[in-house]
């Protein structure tokens, strides 16, 4: 099954009663949870399972095959143990609202005249509502928030927290300032990206309070939270040691939700330690893949161009669960995608050509955990200009007509001494 195949059928699959094919076009630009109620009675349910997503990427070239004789599967990533999460996975849902949907952009020159800033975001999908997943069926479904789509939605641009916004805001102005188009692309986090979110720790809690663990197996992971260390500078924290206890969910669900975003991701990964998986908590690859937008389940790490749109800048409040801030988009500014991802050394090449420049492996065709940390931390800009039209372009092209594995060389080709 082809990609465009299974991400149709994801959207379609379970509809058909319910949608023609022209109001399934016409409720993906305005249809809320509310009024595909009122047109349908119900919302569209679907099922995702294990064998449906590895059929539809399992054969799919990705950047890290070109640069490992023996790379792991992709589903290998959302998971630190060595376990398959895509074994005896099905994920069920219900499909909250039709986002508006992006334009296809088949080559690069709608970037003519504009200036590239990075939006480093997770893989989460928004508007999904998530019932359950394997033999666990959720009390209370979780609702998704996303993700890449958040910038689908009416003015909305990016969300974050409100420092990492006021940062980014000053790139903004900048552009501005000098008379440039700032246009905001994604740039996809790794595959456990999301553990900073609100979403996955809602399905942790939902899965153990639908489990069948005993309450001797509940006090026990219990103390591996509280137990739980770290050392700075051979000083040792336990950062949950406050925790309550997993028997206690209402109280323990307040307490994950509202740590901070890094503090919600440390404890998601405390839940996938080998300890606490024998110790019967819930399967941690298996929910990050059930929150995963599925366009993006093998994805390349750091890809750019899933989404991208022209921004403006100003800093706001933001009704995202997991942020407190967001810019917006500039008026009437169209929403774009280019379908897949372009690698970062094309769409950013001289910030990444500067990095190369510093001779520690960054910067390089292979994205590395370091690259990541310096587009979040340090944001760069890069103006369009004709080769970057170009290469993107052929790039598409390449891949259109080619496949992947040709593609991803022309863009090996690109870096000296690749």
């Amino acid at each position: 099954m082809s990609k465009s195949k299974f991400l149709l059928e994801f959207l379609t699959k379970n509809f058909k009663p319910l949608f023609s094919e022209n109001e399934l076009g016409a409720l993906g630009n305005v249809a809320t949870t509310e009024q595909i109620k009122k047109e349908f009675g119900a919302l569209p349910k679907f099922e995702i399972t294990g064998d449906e997503i590895l059929g539809a990427f399992g054969d799919k070239t990705r950047a890290i095959d070109m640069i490992k004789d023996k790379p792991p599967p992709f589903q290998r990533s959302y998971t630190k143990l060595v376990r398959d999460p895509l074994k005896d996975f099905n994920m069920r849902g219900q499909v909250g609202a039709l986002q508006q949907n992006p334009t296809l952009a088949r080559d690069a020159s709608v970037l003519q005249g504009k200036t590239i800033i990075p939006l480093v975001g997770d893989r989460t999908s928004r508007d999904v509502i998530i019932t359950g997943i394997g033999d666990l069926q959720f009390e209370n479904p979780v609702r998704t928030f996303g993700g890449i789509q958040f910038m689908d939605d009416a003015n909305q641009g990016w969300a974050s927290m409100l420092g990492t916004m006021e940062e980014f805001n000053k790139k903004l102005e900048t552009v501005e300032q000098m008379g440039g188009n700032p246009v905001g692309m994604t740039v996809t986090m790794g595959e456990r990206g999301g553990d900073f979110s609100v979403d996955v720790a809602n399905v942790i809690i939902e899965s153990l309070r639908v489990g069948k663990n005993t309450k001797k197996n509940l006090n026990e992971m219990s103390k591996v939270i509280k137990d739980h260390k770290y050392s700075i500078k051979g000083k040792n924290y336990t950062p949950f040691s406050d925790a309550p206890n997993l028997s206690n969910i209402d109280e323990f669900a307040t307490y994950f939700r509202n740590l901070p975003g890094s503090s919600r991701k440390k404890l998601v990964e405390v839940f996938d330690k080998a300890e606490m998986q024998n110790l019967g908590a819930p399967n941690i690859g298996q929910i990050r893949l059930a929150t995963t937008n599925p366009g993006l389940i093998a994805d390349d790490f750091l890809g750019m161009g899933s989404r991208f749109a022209d921004l403006k800048s100003g800093v706001f409040p933001s009704k995202h669960p997991s942020y407190d801030s967001q810019i917006m988009k500039a008026p009437d500014a169209e929403v774009f995608t280019f379908g897949t991802s372009i690698p970062k050394t094309i769409m950013l090449r001289d910030p990444m050509s500067k990095v190369r420049a510093e001779g520690k492996g960054l910067g390089e065709f292979k994205s590395m955990p370091a690259d990541y940390r310096k587009l979040a931390m340090n944001t760069p800009v890069q103006p369009v200009d004709q080769q970057l039209i170009d290469e993107a372009s052929k790039f598409l092209e390449i891949q259109r007509t080619l496949g992947d594995e040709e593609a991803y060389k022309y863009a090996q080709s690109l870096i000296p001494a690749t």
